[in-house]
């Protein structure tokens, strides 16, 4: 999840699916532990209510999750696209000298240059969405990355299942 929280949208295909390949295997490793903490301490004739309950308890689960990183990603791509619908502003106001778009009353004259002016417009717009939408995704990565590093010490305190002596 750090890593994905790197990203840019610069990154090369190969970069995209290393993350994912370490991303997948890792989960190998995380399933197997939670099963095994789930059913420690349950007897064997309820093994499959257990079952269940921690089947409904995962989707339900997951269902939050997704909800929760969807509100997420368009809340945080809407605050980065105000950022950044911002940013020239600013920077035009605050630098004395620069450059100043020409005032509305002068329009452009000629064949396609209206045309032109559109198209670019939607350009712009185009790559704003992008960074915003990739910058949310930053964000939304680094929240997991926080939220696994604090819940990460809990696992100390799981009860260990007793050891039985005999068979």
């Amino acid at each position: 999840m750090l890593a994905l929280s790197r990203f840019t949208l610069q990154i090369d295909f190969a970069t995209g699916v290393r993350s994912r390949v370490v991303q997948s295997l890792d989960l190998a490793f995380l399933f197997v532990p939670v099963s095994t903490a789930a059913f420690a301490n349950i007897a064997k004739e309820r093994t499959n209510y257990a079952g269940g309950l921690c089947n409904l308890a995962r989707n339900i689960g997951g269902s939050w999750g997704i909800a929760a990183a969807t509100m997420l990603l368009a809340r945080r791509s809407q605050f980065h696209q105000h950022v950044l619908v911002l940013a020239p502003h600013a920077l035009r106001s605050s630098a004395p000298g620069s450059p100043q778009p020409p005032p509305p009353s002068q329009k452009v004259r000629g064949g396609s240059a209206p045309v032109a002016g559109i198209q670019a417009h939607g350009l712009l717009c185009g790559s704003m969405l992008r960074e915003s939408s990739m910058l949310a995704f930053s964000d939304a990565f680094w929240l997991m990355v926080v939220l696994f590093r604090a819940v990460t010490p809990l696992m100390f305190f799981m009860k260990r299942k007793p050891v039985s002596k005999g068979v």
